[in-house]
């Protein structure tokens, strides 16, 4: 299976298109399972009802996160946190993720951690 950066995938999945165009359900299954590179920032506290449930954020936006990317890695993530009103915050991070869609919202299945840095 080929892999894209998210940015990619999701331009390619929003662009428009011809008529007698694919339905929505077939569209959104070609992306569901995709494996695609990632960089940006992940952290937590931008759930105010579950203070451990991570979160990505890049230019594209913020999508929820499942990690599954082992133990090391998910102790290197713990002190990664957003402030709700206070910039940035989080850890830069690169690395793949398969994407993972439930209903409209998108979210990504962390299963690699290539470089992670605290925000300085």
């Amino acid at each position: 299976m080929s892999r894209l950066p998210l940015r990619v995938l999701l331009l390619l999945a929003l662009a428009p298109v011809p008529a007698g165009a694919e339905p929505l359900s077939d569209a959104l299954n070609t992306l569901a399972g995709r494996e695609v590179t990632i960089e940006g920032r992940i952290g937590t506290g931008l759930d105010i009802t579950d203070d451990e449930a991570l979160f990505f954020r890049n230019d594209l936006g913020t999508f929820p996160v499942v990690f599954d990317a082992g133990r090391t890695a998910r102790r290197s993530v713990e002190t990664c946190e957003f402030g709700l009103f206070a910039g940035e915050g989080g850890c830069e991070m690169t690395g793949m993720a398969e994407i993972e869609i439930d209903g409209s919202r998108i979210r990504l299945i962390v299963y690699q951690v290539d470089s992670i840095e605290p925000q300085p």
